[in-house]
C-alpha cells in the first residue's frame, strides 16, 4: 500500500515542482523552506525505487524498473555536483544570506528543473512534451518582456515610435521594481531564438519532404506556428536594442549556416569570410583614428546604439571583478554580493554608489565572483560537456540509418539536424552574449538555461544510445 502511494506521488513530481516554483522565484526567509521540495522529490524517487517489488528482478527482466534510482545519469552530473557544492560554500562566504537568497533559490530551482526535464524526457514522447513546455515558457517570457520591460529610448531612435506605444504593464516585482532590463530580456531570448529560426528554416528547406511524409495539414500548421513564433520573438529581441545580443545572434547564425552547408560549399564560403574579415581589419587599421572615434561614441554615428561607448563601464567593472576574484579565489564573495560590496572594497569613483549595475557584465567573471574559481571551472565545464554532447549528436545525425531511431523520435529524419543546430545555437549565442553581459547564475530567466541543458542531455541519451545499441528508443531504459 505504501509503495502505491509513494509511486503515485512520485509520478506527480512535476506537479510538486510547479507548485514550488512561485516560492523559489520570489523567495523570502520564510519561504526559503520551499527549497527543500527539490531534495524531497529526489528522496521520494529513491523511496519509490527502494520499495519497488520488482527491484530485485534486475534491469533486463520483464517488469523491472525502467529507470535509474533517485537521479537519472547524464554527462553533466559530476559538474552539477561541484556547482551545487560551491553554492553551499557561498552560504558561508556571503556577507548577507538574505541578499544572496534569490540567487541561491534560483540555483536550487535550476537543479530541480534540470533533473525533472531529463527524467520526463527519457523517452521520445516525454522529450517532445518537454520541448513544447520549453517553447511555451520562452513565448510566455517574451510576452512578459513585451509588457514589463523598461525600454530604452536613447539607443536606436528609429524604434522610439514603436516603444512609445508599449505601456509598462508589469512593474514592482522583486529585483525588477522599475521593469525588466532589456539587456537581460535579450540574453534570455538568445537561448530560444536560434532554435525557432533553425526549425523554421528546416521546415522551409525540407517542405516538400515533410509534405509527402507528414501530410499537408500537419506540415502547413507546423510551419505557420514556427513562423509566428520566430517573428514574434525576433521582434521583441530587436526592441531590446542589445548590442551584445545583436552581435551574438549574427555570429551564431553565420556559424550555424557554415555548419549546415555541405562540405564542398562550406570551405569556399569560409575562405570568403576570412578574406572579408582580413580586408575589414586592414580598413580599420588604415583609418584607426576614425575607428577609435566610433568606438568612443563620437558624432561619427548619429545613433548611440551603433557605437561601443558602453565599453567604458565594462572597462571599469572588469578590473575590479578580477581583483575581487583574486581576493576570494576559493569561496567567491557569495552569490549576488559583488554588486553591493564593490563600492566598499573596490570603489568606482566615477560612478555614483547609488547605481546598481547588477553584475560584472561577464558571466564567467560573475560565476567566479559568486562561487569562486571552482564554481567557474564547473560553469565552463557545463559548456564543454554540452558542446561535446551536441558534437556527438551531430555525428549521429549523419551516421544513423536505423528505422527505429527515426520513427521513434522524429516523424521524418530531416527534422533531426535543424533541431540539433537550434539547441546548439541557443547555447552558443548566449555564450557569446555572456562575454560582455550576463544573465547571472540563479537569475529568474535562467530556468531556460537549465531546460535547454536538459533537452540536450535527453536528446543525447536517446539518439546516441539508441544508435549505439541499435534498439528502439522505447527500450533504452532497459539497456542503461
Amino acid at each position: 500500500m505504501k509503495y502505491r502511494i509513494v509511486k503515485l506521488l512520485d509520478r506527480l513530481h512535476w506537479l510538486w515542482l510547479a507548485l514550488a516554483v512561485p516560492f523559489l522565484l520570489f523567495p523570502t526567509p520564510k519561504r526559503s523552506l520551499a527549497m527543500l521540495v527539490i531534495p524531497g522529490l529526489w528522496l521520494l524517487n529513491w523511496l519509490e525505487y527502494r520499495w519497488s517489488p520488482n527491484r530485485a528482478l534486475g534491469s533486463t527482466q520483464p517488469g523491472a524498473p525502467d529507470r535509474q534510482p533517485v537521479l537519472p545519469y547524464t554527462p553533466l552530473n559530476l559538474v552539477l555536483l561541484l556547482l551545487a557544492l560551491m553554492v553551499l560554500v557561498s552560504l558561508w562566504a556571503t556577507y548577507d544570506i538574505a541578499n544572496s537568497l534569490p540567487k541561491i533559490s534560483g540555483m536550487v530551482l535550476g537543479f530541480g528543473v534540470y533533473f525533472a526535464i531529463v527524467r520526463e524526457g527519457d523517452r521520445p514522447r516525454g522529450w517532445w512534451v518537454c520541448l513544447l513546455v520549453f517553447s511555451g515558457l520562452a513565448l510566455g517570457m517574451t510576452i512578459l518582456g513585451l509588457a514589463g520591460t523598461d525600454w530604452l529610448t536613447y539607443k536606436i531612435t528609429l524604434l522610439n515610435p514603436i516603444i512609445a506605444r508599449l505601456p509598462l504593464l508589469i512593474k514592482g516585482l522583486p529585483g525588477a521594481e522599475s521593469g525588466f532590463s532589456p539587456n537581460e530580456i535579450a540574453g534570455s531570448l538568445l537561448w530560444v531564438l536560434p532554435l525557432f529560426l533553425s526549425l523554421c528554416m528546416g521546415c522551409l528547406w525540407y517542405f516538400r519532404t515533410l509534405f509527402r511524409s507528414s501530410g499537408k495539414v500537419r506540415t502547413v500548421l507546423l510551419l505557420i506556428v514556427l513562423l509566428i513564433a520566430s517573428l514574434f520573438v525576433s521582434a521583441v529581441f530587436v526592441l531590446t536594442q542589445s548590442r551584445a545580443g545583436y552581435i551574438s545572434l549574427a555570429l551564431t547564425l553565420m556559424a550555424l549556416i557554415l555548419i549546415a552547408l555541405p562540405a564542398r560549399v562550406r570551405w569556399p564560403v569560409l575562405a570568403a569570410l576570412v578574406v572579408i574579415l582580413l580586408g575589414s581589419g586592414f580598413l580599420v587599421a588604415s583609418h584607426w583614428e576614425a575607428a577609435q572615434a566610433w568606438i568612443t561614441g563620437s558624432d561619427l554615428v548619429s545613433e548611440t546604439g551603433l557605437s561601443l561607448s558602453s565599453l567604458d563601464l565594462r572597462l571599469l567593472i572588469w578590473p575590479r571583478a578580477v581583483s575581487a576574484i583574486q581576493d576570494f579565489p576559493i569561496t567567491g564573495m557569495g552569490m549576488n554580493a559583488f554588486r553591493k560590496v564593490v563600492y566598499t572594497l573596490y570603489p568606482i569613483y566615477t560612478i555614483s554608489s547609488d547605481r546598481d549595475f547588477g553584475h560584472a557584465h561577464n558571466e564567467f567573471l560573475q560565476a567566479a565572483l559568486d562561487l569562486g574559481i571552482p564554481g567557474l571551472i564547473a560553469f565552463i565545464a557545463i559548456y564543454i560537456v554540452a558542446f561535446k554532447m551536441l558534437a556527438e549528436l551531430w555525428k549521429t545525425t549523419h551516421s544513423t540509418s536505423g528505422g527505429n531511431l527515426r520513427s521513434s523520435l522524429f516523424p521524418n529524419p530531416v527534422l533531426i539536424r535543424p533541431l540539433v543546430l537550434g539547441l546548439g545555437g541557443g547555447l552558443f549565442a548566449h555564450l557569446l552574449y555572456g562575454l560582455t553581459d550576463a544573465v547571472a547564475l540563479g537569475a529568474k530567466p535562467g530556468i531556460l538555461f537549465w531546460m535547454l541543458l536538459a533537452l540536450i542531455s535527453g536528446l543525447y541519451k536517446q539518439l546516441c544510445i539508441a544508435n549505439y545499441l541499435d534498439v528502439p528508443l522505447k527500450n533504452i531504459a532497459r539497456h542503461k
